[in-house]
Protein backbone atom coordinates (compact mmCIF):
# COMPACT_ATOMS: atom_id res chain seq x y z
CA UNK A 1 0.00 0.00 0.00
CA UNK A 2 1.46 3.20 -0.90
CA UNK A 3 0.58 6.72 1.34
CA UNK A 4 -0.70 9.70 -0.25
CA UNK A 5 0.01 12.31 2.60
CA UNK A 6 -1.53 15.24 3.07
CA UNK A 7 0.33 17.94 1.72
CA UNK A 8 -0.22 20.49 4.36
CA UNK A 9 0.34 17.76 6.59
CA UNK A 10 3.51 16.58 4.66
CA UNK A 11 4.72 20.42 4.49
CA UNK A 12 4.54 20.84 8.20
CA UNK A 13 6.37 17.75 8.93
CA UNK A 14 9.39 19.43 7.47
CA UNK A 15 11.65 21.19 9.83
CA UNK A 16 12.45 24.54 7.93
CA UNK A 17 8.39 25.74 8.55
CA UNK A 18 8.57 25.49 12.62
CA UNK A 19 11.84 27.56 11.70
CA UNK A 20 11.41 31.24 12.97
CA UNK A 21 13.02 34.08 10.33
CA UNK A 22 15.76 34.65 12.56
CA UNK A 23 16.93 30.77 12.60
CA UNK A 24 16.02 30.86 8.71
CA UNK A 25 18.47 33.58 8.44
CA UNK A 26 21.11 31.71 9.81
CA UNK A 27 20.64 28.25 9.03
CA UNK A 28 22.34 26.34 6.33
CA UNK A 29 22.45 27.70 2.58
CA UNK A 30 22.42 26.26 -0.62
CA UNK A 31 23.95 28.31 -3.45
CA UNK A 32 22.53 26.83 -6.61
CA UNK A 33 25.03 27.81 -9.63
CA UNK A 34 23.23 26.65 -12.64
CA UNK A 35 25.83 25.90 -16.03
CA UNK A 36 24.56 26.86 -19.31
CA UNK A 37 24.09 24.52 -22.04
CA UNK A 38 27.07 24.65 -24.25
CA UNK A 39 26.25 25.45 -27.63
CA UNK A 40 27.38 23.55 -31.04
CA UNK A 41 29.39 26.46 -31.64
CA UNK A 42 30.69 26.99 -28.37
CA UNK A 43 34.75 27.21 -28.37
CA UNK A 44 36.62 23.69 -27.18
CA UNK A 45 37.12 24.14 -23.64
CA UNK A 46 35.15 26.71 -22.83
CA UNK A 47 32.40 24.52 -20.88
CA UNK A 48 35.56 24.48 -18.24
CA UNK A 49 36.50 27.78 -17.61
CA UNK A 50 33.05 28.65 -16.74
CA UNK A 51 32.90 25.96 -14.67
CA UNK A 52 36.12 27.60 -12.48
CA UNK A 53 34.80 30.95 -13.35
CA UNK A 54 31.58 30.02 -11.57
CA UNK A 55 34.18 28.66 -8.43
CA UNK A 56 35.76 31.66 -8.62
CA UNK A 57 33.51 34.52 -8.58
CA UNK A 58 30.60 32.81 -7.09
CA UNK A 59 30.97 29.99 -4.52
CA UNK A 60 34.57 30.52 -2.86
CA UNK A 61 33.82 34.25 -2.32
CA UNK A 62 30.62 32.96 -0.67
CA UNK A 63 32.33 30.21 1.47
CA UNK A 64 35.41 32.78 2.26
CA UNK A 65 32.85 35.52 3.33
CA UNK A 66 30.43 32.56 5.61
CA UNK A 67 33.85 32.35 7.40
CA UNK A 68 32.97 28.92 8.51
CA UNK A 69 34.78 26.82 11.62
CA UNK A 70 35.30 24.08 9.59
CA UNK A 71 34.35 23.02 6.07
CA UNK A 72 33.02 19.58 5.06
CA UNK A 73 33.69 18.36 1.69
CA UNK A 74 31.34 15.97 -0.03
CA UNK A 75 33.25 14.79 -2.88
CA UNK A 76 31.47 13.59 -5.74
CA UNK A 77 32.92 12.93 -9.39
CA UNK A 78 30.12 12.46 -10.84
CA UNK A 79 30.81 15.45 -13.24
CA UNK A 80 33.74 14.26 -14.98
CA UNK A 81 33.55 14.19 -18.74
CA UNK A 82 33.83 10.12 -19.06
CA UNK A 83 31.16 9.60 -16.44
CA UNK A 84 27.83 8.00 -18.09
CA UNK A 85 25.97 9.46 -14.97
CA UNK A 86 26.12 13.42 -16.44
CA UNK A 87 26.34 12.15 -20.11
CA UNK A 88 29.59 14.26 -20.48
CA UNK A 89 27.76 18.03 -19.92
CA UNK A 90 29.46 19.16 -16.82
CA UNK A 91 32.80 18.04 -18.59
CA UNK A 92 34.98 18.38 -15.50
CA UNK A 93 38.77 16.29 -15.79
CA UNK A 94 41.09 15.22 -12.80
CA UNK A 95 42.76 18.87 -13.17
CA UNK A 96 39.51 20.56 -12.27
CA UNK A 97 38.93 18.39 -9.00
CA UNK A 98 42.27 19.21 -7.88
CA UNK A 99 42.44 22.86 -8.75
CA UNK A 100 38.97 22.78 -6.58
CA UNK A 101 40.39 21.18 -3.55
CA UNK A 102 43.21 23.43 -3.74
CA UNK A 103 41.35 26.58 -3.14
CA UNK A 104 38.86 24.98 -0.78
CA UNK A 105 42.37 24.47 1.26
CA UNK A 106 43.59 27.93 1.07
CA UNK A 107 40.08 29.09 2.46
CA UNK A 108 40.32 26.52 4.92
CA UNK A 109 43.75 28.11 5.69
CA UNK A 110 42.13 31.59 5.78
CA UNK A 111 39.57 30.88 7.97
CA UNK A 112 39.39 27.59 9.89
CA UNK A 113 42.67 27.31 10.30
CA UNK A 114 42.81 24.47 7.92
CA UNK A 115 40.19 22.21 9.16
CA UNK A 116 38.54 20.31 6.38
CA UNK A 117 36.74 17.35 6.08
CA UNK A 118 35.80 15.50 2.60
CA UNK A 119 33.92 12.31 2.38
CA UNK A 120 33.21 10.61 -0.81
CA UNK A 121 29.95 11.14 -2.00
CA UNK A 122 29.61 9.66 -5.94
CA UNK A 123 31.41 8.61 -9.13
CA UNK A 124 30.30 6.11 -11.41
CA UNK A 125 32.75 5.43 -14.12
CA UNK A 126 35.05 2.62 -12.33
CA UNK A 127 35.48 0.54 -15.30
CA UNK A 128 39.18 0.22 -15.46
CA UNK A 129 40.20 -0.56 -11.71
CA UNK A 130 42.78 2.33 -10.87
CA UNK A 131 43.08 3.98 -13.85
CA UNK A 132 39.26 4.70 -14.06
CA UNK A 133 38.02 7.99 -14.37
CA UNK A 134 36.61 7.86 -10.81
CA UNK A 135 40.05 6.80 -9.76
CA UNK A 136 42.45 9.15 -11.13
CA UNK A 137 39.67 11.74 -10.18
CA UNK A 138 40.00 10.90 -6.16
CA UNK A 139 43.61 10.51 -6.31
CA UNK A 140 43.68 14.07 -7.82
CA UNK A 141 41.27 15.40 -5.08
CA UNK A 142 43.06 13.30 -1.94
CA UNK A 143 46.67 14.28 -3.42
CA UNK A 144 45.58 18.03 -3.43
CA UNK A 145 44.08 17.44 0.57
CA UNK A 146 47.17 16.06 1.50
CA UNK A 147 49.65 18.98 -0.56
CA UNK A 148 47.14 21.36 1.49
CA UNK A 149 48.12 19.78 4.79
CA UNK A 150 51.73 21.00 4.09
CA UNK A 151 50.57 24.56 2.77
CA UNK A 152 49.43 27.58 4.68
CA UNK A 153 48.87 29.68 1.47
CA UNK A 154 45.42 31.79 2.17
CA UNK A 155 42.96 32.14 -0.41
CA UNK A 156 43.29 35.45 -2.09
CA UNK A 157 40.54 36.82 -4.64
CA UNK A 158 43.01 38.75 -6.81
CA UNK A 159 44.56 35.89 -7.75
CA UNK A 160 41.59 34.15 -8.68
CA UNK A 161 40.75 36.97 -11.18
CA UNK A 162 43.91 36.99 -12.60
CA UNK A 163 43.87 33.59 -12.94
CA UNK A 164 40.32 34.08 -14.80
CA UNK A 165 42.00 36.46 -17.27
CA UNK A 166 45.10 33.95 -17.51
CA UNK A 167 43.12 30.94 -18.35
CA UNK A 168 40.80 32.85 -21.07
CA UNK A 169 43.56 34.72 -22.71
CA UNK A 170 44.78 30.62 -23.30
CA UNK A 171 41.73 29.54 -24.36
CA UNK A 172 41.47 32.33 -26.95
CA UNK A 173 44.97 31.80 -28.37
CA UNK A 174 44.42 27.98 -28.71
CA UNK A 175 41.48 28.77 -30.74
CA UNK A 176 43.02 31.28 -32.89
CA UNK A 177 45.72 28.31 -33.74
CA UNK A 178 42.90 25.91 -34.39
CA UNK A 179 41.03 28.26 -37.03
CA UNK A 180 44.06 28.86 -38.23
CA UNK A 181 45.15 25.49 -38.57
CA UNK A 182 41.55 24.49 -40.39
CA UNK A 183 41.91 27.29 -42.72
CA UNK A 184 44.93 26.04 -43.92
CA UNK A 185 43.75 23.00 -44.56
CA UNK A 186 40.48 24.31 -46.10
CA UNK A 187 43.20 26.36 -48.48
CA UNK A 188 45.24 22.79 -49.22
CA UNK A 189 41.74 21.12 -50.30
CA UNK A 190 41.29 23.65 -52.19
CA UNK A 191 45.18 23.28 -53.85
CA UNK A 192 44.51 20.00 -54.22
CA UNK A 193 41.25 19.87 -55.84
CA UNK A 194 42.16 22.67 -58.29
CA UNK A 195 44.67 21.08 -59.28
CA UNK A 196 43.60 17.20 -59.92
CA UNK A 197 40.92 19.55 -62.42
CA UNK A 198 44.03 21.40 -64.21
CA UNK A 199 45.26 17.91 -64.60
CA UNK A 200 41.90 16.69 -66.02
CA UNK A 201 42.00 19.79 -68.42
CA UNK A 202 45.35 18.93 -69.52
CA UNK A 203 45.03 15.33 -70.17
CA UNK A 204 41.56 15.83 -71.60
CA UNK A 205 43.24 18.63 -74.45
CA UNK A 206 45.90 15.93 -74.77
CA UNK A 207 43.29 12.92 -75.68
CA UNK A 208 41.95 15.19 -79.00
CA UNK A 209 39.21 15.99 -77.21
CA UNK A 210 37.87 12.20 -75.20
CA UNK A 211 35.97 12.05 -72.66
CA UNK A 212 38.55 11.52 -69.62
CA UNK A 213 39.49 8.05 -67.71
CA UNK A 214 37.41 6.43 -71.02
CA UNK A 215 39.57 3.87 -72.93
CA UNK A 216 40.81 4.99 -76.39
CA UNK A 217 39.10 2.29 -78.63
CA UNK A 218 41.19 0.76 -81.44
CA UNK A 219 40.81 0.75 -85.34
CA UNK A 220 39.29 -3.19 -86.26
CA UNK A 221 39.06 -4.00 -89.69
CA UNK A 222 36.10 -6.28 -89.34
CA UNK A 223 36.28 -7.56 -93.13
CA UNK A 224 39.60 -9.21 -92.06
CA UNK A 225 38.45 -10.77 -88.68
CA UNK A 226 35.54 -12.05 -90.31
CA UNK A 227 38.04 -13.99 -93.01
CA UNK A 228 39.76 -14.85 -89.67
CA UNK A 229 36.37 -16.63 -88.24
CA UNK A 230 35.47 -18.23 -91.76
CA UNK A 231 39.26 -20.03 -92.04
CA UNK A 232 38.52 -21.04 -88.20
CA UNK A 233 35.53 -22.44 -89.25
CA UNK A 234 33.47 -19.88 -86.65
CA UNK A 235 31.40 -18.11 -89.52
CA UNK A 236 28.97 -19.57 -92.64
Amino acid sequence: MVESPNVGDFILSQTWTRMGEESKLNCCKIINCGLPLPSREAVPGVQRLELRDTYRKTIFPRLREFDPDIIFISAGFDAHKRDTMNFGYVGMVEDDYEWVTENLVKIANSCCNGRIVSVLEGGYKIHGGIVSPFARSVASHVRALVDGGKSREMFDANDCEWESKFERQILEDRERKRQQKQERQRAMELAQRQQQQNNIVEESNSNEGEPVRKRRRQQVDYRALYEHLQREGFAN
